[in-house]
């Protein structure tokens, strides 16, 4: 029966697609051909559209490509998510790091600012605007995550760590330098306050000597105060830079570089400033009277003289200091010290001065005999309070310091002030020594001036000179404060105290003239002036070593003393021939196996060496006398214990030479063979000695030296 249907639509296969030729049959008798590439079925490209595809497959292949393509797109996306998951953070930390390392620099600009203005409570809140933001800093950059660790970027991520916490760390240092200054401003304003001068800053034409006893006090204690906060800067200001210096400063990029430049000379600054202020103001304080009134024993000593602290004690002075406030400043004769106490005196002087000075007993005046400072000030101290009391019969007070002073400190000092006239004599920094040699020596006898008080024009200028320095004003301090300080570390001026603490301190600055350790090598040369008037204004000295240490088992060393006499003759009142007991300090063990130039008396050479031990040293001591016009040598040779040759086997070499106070223009040269190429030396040789085995040089004895040698 016929129907209407329509016929039935059977889906294509590629059996029977027209596009795709027919394939034959796998049981027919003949073999297909393979197919060339020709004849393979293409793909369409997406392209074409629906009018050049073959009916049905066009549909079915279109969907399938997009069904392929999904997982692509899905995971594109899923790709740029975790990028996005992976950066965004470390981005917005950055960002974040960014913003507050800004608000930190433009604090600190600020605060600067406001240090300028002596506005130190607006300086305050600047500093801690700027704490938060570097500590804001250091907190964003702990966000960035695994890409610390990444190379290159971690290293400038870390770098920037360690900057904000090096940064933070000085500003709180700092925060102590600005509660200091707070205070120093508050110690001026208070000042002025008190002696009617209002205003913000310091009236730099003001003198010491205008201000009030109490007001002296009142600015040693606020100092004293501020020590504390200055202490704790310091350590925090320690810590700030050993935390910069962890950071890898060749490994960060130019700009980075560029930004830490600022820390990188703030550091060392600050560093620098509380090391030296933080030590002198610990021993200022006490050495000003306070809290405890400051009792003072003063020696004057004559360096044409030279003993061995630096001269013989001349003139001996009294200064008392409590807070600030000078309440007694006079000197004396020495001998109106001695003669009284000369019939039951009864101290053995040592045997060098026994045999060449020919003095049995050991006076005030010849007490520092001993190089080491601390000791002879001991003894000083003893000898005085026992023979005032012999001379007056009433015990006095023993002084807590003993403070030496030799010539070259006055000098710079009449530099300062201007001439001085006192009774019709005008003393000038270039001639005030020579007047005032002339008037105790001679000129008091042609105008009739009892021995007794021969030196009482010593005290006038004393007291005349310490008027012109209290009345310099604030601006001139710093100049004063520059020579104080270089006259103590050229031994000018030497200290010592009877409190510990002080004491302590006062030996780590290196002012109190005692005998250094031996670290390695070790050479002290120490002369004793015996009865040769003031012959050492006129002797040039020069001291000149050699050490054969190519064995280091066996190191030869050679010290050639070779003095100068420069005096006219016999007819200047000052000047004879040279006559020194002189002894060499030298390392612990060290043996002597030769000398040449000791002397028996004046004229006659082959004279004993005395070899003793000292002070922790070996010492080889002698007498030598040395006649107007000539040059004369003094020769030790001696091997150097095993303990410097077990130095010089690890590669290194270590010479400690000490200045004797008073010997300010000896010339000292050095020339040591090693066997082996030099790898580094401090101080450098100069450029013509490089490149050998041997190591060069030649100073001055202005102040103490240390040599390191490495190879």
């Amino acid at each position: 029966m016929p129907t209407n249907k329509p016929p039935k639509r059977e889906s294509p296969n590629f059996l029977t697609c027209p596009g795709v030729p027919a394939l034959s049959s796998p049981d027919s008798s003949s073999p297909a051909a393979p197919a060339s590439d020709a004849s393979l079925p293409k793909p369409y490209p997406p392209s074409l559209d629906a009018a050049t595809r073959a009916p049905g497959i066009p549909v079915v292949l279109s969907r399938r490509r997009k069904g392929r393509n999904k997982p692509l797109l899905w995971i594109s996306l899923a790709l740029m998510l975790l990028v996005a998951i992976a950066t965004g953070p470390a981005l917005f930390s950055l960002g974040r790091a960014g913003v507050s390392a800004q608000s930190a620099k433009q604090a600190v600009t600020r605060m600067q600012t406001r240090m300028e203005a002596r506005d130190f409570q607006g300086a305050s809140r600047e500093l801690d605007t700027a704490y938060t933001s570097l500590l804001t800093m250091k907190d964003a950059l702990r966000g960035v995550g695994f890409w610390r660790d990444v190379p290159g970027i971690g290293t400038q991520i870390r770098a920037l760590e360690d900057a904000a916490s090096a940064g933070a760390e000085t500003l709180d240092g700092v925060r102590g330098i600005v509660a200091v200054a707070a205070q120093i401003h508050d110690i001026a304003s208070h000042a002025e306050a008190l002696t009617g001068e209002l205003g913000a800053g310091v009236d730099t034409s003001k003198s010491f000597e205008a201000l009030t006893a109490q007001e002296k006090r009142s600015i040693l204690s606020r100092l004293d105060a501020a020590l504390p906060d200055m202490r704790a800067a310091q350590a925090k200001i320690d810590i700030a830079l050993q935390t910069y210096e962890r950071i890898p400063q060749n490994e960060l990029v130019a700009p980075l570089r560029t930004a830490l430049a600022p820390v990188t000379e703030l550091l060392p600054k600050l560093k620098r400033t509380l090391d030296e202020a933080v030590p002198l103001l610990e021993v200022m304080i006490p050495l000003a009277g306070y809290p405890e009134p400051a009792e003072y024993l003063i020696l004057l000593q004559n360096t044409d003289e030279i003993r061995p602290t630096g001269g013989f004690i001349g003139t001996v002075g009294k200064l008392t200091i409590d807070g600030g406030d000078i309440q007694r400043f006079e000197f004396d004769d020495v001998y109106n010290i001695d003669n009284p106490a000369s019939g039951s005196w009864k101290e053995p002087a040592p045997e060098p001065m026994t045999t060449w000075l020919r003095v049995p007993t050991l006076f005030f005046r010849d007490a520092n005999w001993s190089p080491d400072f601390p000791t002879s000030a001991e003894t000083l101290l003893d000898f005085y309070v026992r023979e005032v009391e012999i001379g007056t019969g009433a015990r006095p007070q023993a002084p807590n310091i003993v403070l030496a002073l030799n010539p070259p400190l006055f000098r710079e000092l009449l530099r300062i002030v201007g001439p001085i006239t006192i009774e019709n004599f005008t003393f000038t920094a270039d001639d005030y020594f020579d007047i005032l040699e002339y008037q105790v020596e001679v000129g008091f006898l042609e105008q009739g001036i009892p021995r007794t008080q021969r030196k009482a024009l010593i005290s006038k200028l004393g007291d005349e000179l310490m008027a012109r320095l209290l009345k310099l004003p604030v601006s001139r301090w710093p100049e004063l404060l520059d020579l104080l300080t270089r006259s103590l570390d050229q031994k000018q001026v030497i200290v010592y105290a009877r409190d510990p603490h002080t004491l302590s301190r006062l030996d780590q600055l290196g002012w109190t003239g005692r005998a250094l350790p031996a670290r390695g090598d070790f050479i002290w040369i120490v002369d004793a002036n015996l009865a040769a008037l003031k012959t050492d204004g006129v002797m040039d000295k020069r001291a000149e070593y050699s050490l054969d240490a190519t064995d280091p088992n066996n190191p030869i060393a050679t010290l050639r003393l070779r003095y100068t006499n420069n005096a006219p003759g016999f007819t200047e009142y000052r000047y004879t021939r040279y006559r020194s007991y002189t002894r060499v300090y030298v390392p612990d063990g060290a043996e002597l196996l030769s000398s040449n130039g000791a002397m028996k008396n004046d004229r006659v050479f082959g004279g004993r060496v005395d070899v003793m031990r000292e002070l922790g040293k070996t010492v080889f001591g002698a007498f030598w006398s040395i006649e107007p016009g000539r040059t004369q040598d003094l020769v030790f040779t001696y091997r150097l214990p095993a303990s410097v040759g077990r130095q010089i086997q690890e590669g290194a070499y270590r010479l400690d030479w000490q200045k004797q106070p008073g010997n300010d223009t000896a010339e000292w040269t050095m020339d040591i063979a090693f066997g082996k190429p030099l790898r580094s030396a401090s101080p450098p040789e100069d450029s013509e000695d490089h490149g050998d085995d041997r190591y060069r040089f030649e100073t001055q004895s202005l102040t103490d030296r240390s040599i390191d040698v490495a190879f």
